[in-house]
């Protein structure tokens, strides 16, 4: 068997010449003279044009099935021709010595609406005719089969990437919408390794061959939903009148919560740019630019922890508009919301979306992001008992499990511990008249209980009102009055019921707004004492961003720290005008009404976080000195209009959208658990003469 020279090599070997244009960019090559020299064979010569000069596609797979006009010429016994461009989707199947079968998969696949599909009349799936089957028959020309120069099917390996010529024809079976591709003639465009096939076997993709995994139709599905999300929220936007604005990527270091990623400057040694962990204070300042809404699909850089929801560079779809409250936010946003899950899922969401104020979320579902696809709730027993276990956590609550049958998830019958946090506790309710009051008596102990009459009328009352039975589980612990312990106990266990107890459509939607957020966060100490975590009160950070305002009715609070400058905000009497959009239990996208006075913002930057070169109060005619939000503070004095904005998580809302639990899923490049990125080695080792042109050193 005469090996084949590679294409390089071929190339080589042409010597071709080219000739460019006197005045010119029109380039002209002449290969008649060297041709004419070379040793290649005249085959040899056709065989390497043809990976270069393939005929055009006339179809894809998907054109080929929902095509009303291929569709009437199979009905009239008629054959079209078509040219097809892919890959070979499974090793070639040989039946006998002359045919042979083999799949052959393109990447043509555009994501169709809800509605398009309810349209579609066609009995395959997308996901059915995201392949199409290859027949070659080679009965009259027997002699092929043996010989190596003639391009076959039979001999494809998998993931080969070809260009098809034949006829389209119905599929011999029992399923009869399946078409087949009856190959006249099949060109290969490019060979692929042997590992490849060996990798499409396996469960586990490695990430450094991301490309290939991208190949698949659940990944083309999820790449072609995204771009459709897009365009979808894009119309939204046009229709309320925003104009799109591109925001710089690279911002200065300012503190708002998480890790930097910090890029040298060459030309200013010692200096260092940011990137933006969002575009905040510039969307900020393009309200005091006079621009009157403004959006954009922000790339943001956070570097943090990862998990399935969060990578360290992310998309979010942020906007922000001036002269405008909460409520007018919520309306764009909840436009997108409607828009999206219609002409994606085919599912209406209904206006206005419930809005759930934080002490009460937390209070009912032990969290501040709830899923209220479960009627499972909180019950808070103030009114029978208080705990005096710890005094920052007297409130007393159950979580009721409510008997169905006499098997319970391992989840309900004995909750996991979790490091440094607390469980609850349980039992399991028997009402016999030893029995009945034994779980209150349990508490009692555990919690340190007061009650507010004796053990048996207390317990009968409770469970009279909550409708507790024989066979119930009763999860019983404490909590802050306002709590900061974000998800409580009982919040935690209520979702660990849910996902071993509840069987949930992708059809089942809540969508919530949650708002009346603290303004201010107590900082954890890093100690837990006697099982408690510690917070400690004077040292406070912004629940959202340093930017939100306060609401009107915490004011007073806030003025009397101005006016009594030793005293303490209290983070459990301030408001803040902050709101998070949560579907089925994930935060979707968070926002707020902005601070826009210059002095009510220095005076949350400098007295209650406590950043440091900020002054609360300037002196007539004095200039902003040099802070990290100089910039913002100028812009502020200087008539910025009220103004109010929200960031969507992109990524996350294109996962719920596809189904996944990862955002990994609907990225086309993700990163690692790590932050690594192994198909380009990134991050990567950069040498010392790289680093000092930065003007930065290796700590050894």
């Amino acid at each position: 068997m005469r090996v084949q020279p590679s294409a390089l090599r071929l190339l080589k070997r042409l010597r071709v010449c080219y000739r460019v244009t006197h005045c010119g960019r029109a380039y002209s090559h002449n290969l008649s003279a060297d041709l004419a020299q070379s040793s290649l064979h005249g085959d040899e010569i056709g065989k390497l044009k043809t990976r270069f000069n393939f005929p055009k596609a006339t179809h894809t797979i998907w054109q080929i099935y929902r095509d009303a006009s291929i569709q009437t010429q199979l009905q009239d016994d008629s054959a079209p021709r078509v040219v097809l461009h892919g890959w070979i989707d499974s090793p070639p199947r040989k039946v006998s010595r002359t045919r042979a079968f083999a799949n052959l998969r393109d990447t043509q696949f555009l994501y169709r609406t809800a509605e398009q599909l309810e349209n579609d009349k066609h009995e395959a799936s997308d996901e059915e005719i995201a392949t199409i089957q290859l027949f070659e028959d080679l009965t009259e020309r027997p002699d092929d089969v043996g010989n190596p120069d003639v391009v076959l099917l039979r001999r494809m390996k998998q993931e080969t990437c070809v260009c098809v010529e034949g006829h389209v024809g119905r599929a011999k079976g029992h399923i009869p919408w399946r078409l087949e591709i009856v190959v006249d003639r099949i060109t290969v465009l490019n060979n692929a390794e042997d590992f490849v096939s060996q990798m499409r076997g396996t469960k586990d993709w490695d990430p450094k061959y991301r490309y290939l995994q991208l190949r698949s139709f659940q990944f083309q599905r999820a790449l072609a939903m995204r771009s459709k999300v897009a365009t979808l929220i894009r119309n939204v936007f046009l229709d309320h009148r925003f104009i799109e604005v591109e925001t710089p990527l690279l911002f200065r270091s300012t503190p708002e919560g998480a890790r930097e990623f910090l890029v040298p400057s060459r030309t200013d040694a010692g200096k260092m740019y940011a990137l933006p962990q969002s575009p905040q204070q510039y969307k900020q300042l393009l309200m005091a630019s006079g621009v009157h809404r403004y959006y954009q699909f922000a790339k943001c850089f956070r570097d943090e922890d990862l998990r399935k929801d969060r990578q360290p560079e992310f998309t979010q779809v942020d906007l922000e508009m001036s002269f405008a409250k909460a409520l007018d936010v919520q309306d764009v946003v909840e436009s997108i919301l409607v828009r999206v899950w219609k002409e994606i899922k085919g599912i209406e969401l209904q206006r206005p979306i419930k809005r759930l104020p934080y002490i009460e979320a937390m209070s009912r579902y032990g969290v501040d992001k709830p899923d209220l696809r479960s009627d499972i709730e909180i019950f808070d027993l103030s009114e029978f008992a208080t705990s005096n276990t710890d005094p920052d956590y007297p409130v007393f609550e159950i979580l009721v499990y409510r008997a169905q049958n006499s098997n319970f998830p391992a989840a309900v019958a004995a909750p996991d511990g979790y490091p440094t946090l607390r469980v609850p506790l349980s039992h399991r309710i028997r009402l016999s008249k030893e029995e009945s009051a034994k779980w209150l008596s349990r508490c009692v102990a555990e919690f340190d209980l007061k009650l507010v009459s004796d053990l048996g009328t207390t317990a009968s009352e409770i469970m009279k009102k909550h409708d507790i039975r024989d066979g119930d589980v009763i999860y019983a612990c404490t909590r802050q009055r306002v709590p900061f312990e974000n998800p409580t106990p009982l919040g935690r266990q209520r979702l660990k019921i849910m996902q071993e107890t509840m069987s949930l459509s992708d059809r089942a939607v809540a969508p919530l707004w949650v708002i009346d957020f603290p303004l201010f966060t107590p900082a954890e100490s890093g100690r837990v004492v006697n099982g408690y975590v510690e917070f400690d009160y004077g040292r406070l950070v912004a629940t959202h961003h340093p930017f939100t305002m306060p609401s009107i009715d915490s004011m007073p609070a806030l003025l009397v720290a101005v006016e009594d400058q030793s005293s303490q905000v209290d983070p459990r009497t301030i408001i803040g005008q902050h709101y998070d959009i949560v579907v089925n239990g994930v935060e979707v996208g968070g926002g707020s009404t902005r601070i826009h006075d210059s002095w009510l913002q220095r005076f949350v930057l400098s007295r209650i976080l406590r950043v440091p070169g900020i002054r609360v109060q300037l002196e007539h005619g004095e200039t902003e000195p040099d802070n990290p939000f100089t910039h913002l503070l100028n812009a502020l004095t200087m008539a910025c209009p009220p103004h109010a904005g929200l960031a969507l998580g992109f990524d996350r809302l294109c996962a719920m959208l596809n189904g996944s639990d990862s955002i990994r899923d609907v990225i086309a490049f993700p990163k690692t658990q790590t932050g690594a990125d192994p198909l380009v080695g990134s991050p990567s080792l950069v040498t010392d003469e790289q680093l000092g042109v930065y003007h930065v050193q290796l700590k050894k």
